[in-house]
């Protein structure tokens, strides 16, 4: 993902590609989601193609791999929120798209 979005080619012109290896096991470290004050569910990307996910679904993901191309790992990373209601596919093409009722 960080090379198809640019990222990647960003950090390797601007350092080095030593840089680019070390934001790479920086992103593995980070923790997929938080709940802040037991109120906020904090995330990079968005939410699930399912009802149900439980924080317990969240932990058991092993953290510390390559993200896959489907899969809640990458719904967590990559969905994004759409002006329309319901689930859809995203434009990305990895996680999808939710609306307002999700």
């Amino acid at each position: 993902m960080n090379k198809i979005y640019g990222f990647e080619g960003e950090v390797r012109s601007k350092l080095s590609e030593t840089f680019v290896e070390l934001f790479a096991e920086v992103f593995c470290c980070l923790p997929l989601a938080h709940v802040i004050n037991e109120k906020v569910f904090v995330v990079h990307g968005g939410l699930f193609s399912v009802d149900g996910v439980k924080l317990s679904d969240i932990r058991a993901i092993d953290r510390f791999c390559e993200p896959p191309e489907e899969g809640l790992m990458c719904e967590l990373l990559w969905s994004d929120p759409q002006p329309s209601l319901g689930r859809g596919p995203s434009k990305r093409g990895v996680g999808l798209s939710f609306g307002a009722d999700i």
